[in-house]
């Protein structure tokens, strides 16, 4: 990719940070810390066209990268707050980049919640899986932005709340 131009480099790096979103997860710290690294770096390679649908990937990107700044190996902690400040830039989010320059990992929680509320199911159906992951960091994060989401949800629209608690339509 850093023989192309921008321009030819722009599809392919949007196809790939599509790809890389479910190798966060990896079990090889080695493999989560690059394809993090990696997501980063595509972020550089996004013509004006192609902004959009890069838009897209690195909005499903924040939940998993603001999770695993609790990863128990510090080199994919340290690459997730990159790619995250790197996200903020890229979504042009001031206060996001703010909170993570400033290592605030739970108001960085609040900001994501605040920022795209519509997509608190979304956010809480992405931190789902991490209840089970073999780090116990990883899990108790999951479960304290889960809590926090729900209160969100909660206060947004209590009944909406009550349908995903209860299965209810």
């Amino acid at each position: 990719m850093g023989h192309l131009k921008k321009e030819e480099a722009s599809p392919f790096a949007v196809q790939l940070t599509e790809q890389l979103l479910p190798v966060f997860n990896h079990e090889s710290s080695n493999v989560r810390e690059t394809s993090i690294t990696l997501f980063r770096d595509q972020l550089k390679n996004v013509a004006h066209r192609n902004k959009q649908q890069m838009k897209k990937n690195v909005q499903m990107a924040l939940l998993p990268l603001f999770l695993h700044l609790n990863d128990e190996t510090e080199r994919v902690a340290k690459a997730s707050a990159e790619a995250l400040l790197a996200a903020a830039e890229f979504l042009r989010w001031a206060q996001l980049k703010h909170l993570v320059q400033m290592q605030q990992t739970w108001s960085i929680a609040e900001c994501l919640l605040a920022q795209r509320r519509s997509k608190t199911e979304d956010y809480l159906d992405q931190s789902v899986p991490y209840l089970k992951d073999a780090q116990k960091d990883l899990r108790l994060a999951a479960v304290r932005f889960i809590g926090r989401a729900v209160q969100h949800l909660k206060d947004q629209s209590p009944g909406k709340m009550e349908m995903i608690c209860f299965g209810e339509e």
